[in-house]
């Protein structure tokens, strides 16, 4: 009876590998379909999404870099400012567009509370807190 319960559960085992190494099979056939046929004009804003995606929650190194910080500041201004008038939004804008410019704008209105006449108040501490966030990729070496 014992020889037939572990043979009906070995059976079971294998038979359920089988199954999940099928579905494992065809969706690996599907995205090498979607891979191979992403650069259709339809598939194209989907693709970049999805590639954005896998950039941003993907680290390299297992550490955030600063190219992905960068992206993640960038995405989060323009998530931010939304609701903003068009000179606050350029304004971030022109800030997170480079590392170098990132740090600037950090050190002049963050760190050394210089007067920002475009970004003051709520909306520079929201800013300055997103940017406070991803410090320590930014200035890793």
């Amino acid at each position: 009876m014992r020889l037939c319960q572990k043979y009906f559960t070995i059976a079971t085992a294998i038979f359920e590998v089988r199954c999940s190494m099928k579905k494992f099979f065809w969706l690996a056939v599907i995205i090498l379909l979607l891979l191979t046929f992403s650069d259709h004009e339809l598939l194209r804003p989907y693709r970049d999404q999805i590639y954005g995606l896998v950039l941003d929650s993907a680290p390299s190194s297992g550490k955030m870099s600063d190219e992905q910080a960068l992206r993640q500041i960038q995405k989060q201004f323009n998530a931010l400012a939304a609701n903003w008038g068009e000179g606050q939004q350029l304004q971030l804008n022109k800030a997170a567009e480079s590392k170098a410019n990132l740090l600037l704008f950090h050190q002049r209105y963050c760190v050394s509370r210089d007067f920002n006449p475009i970004l003051f108040g709520e909306p520079l501490q929201q800013s300055c807190g997103i940017i406070d966030s991803h410090m320590e990729a930014l200035t890793r070496k």
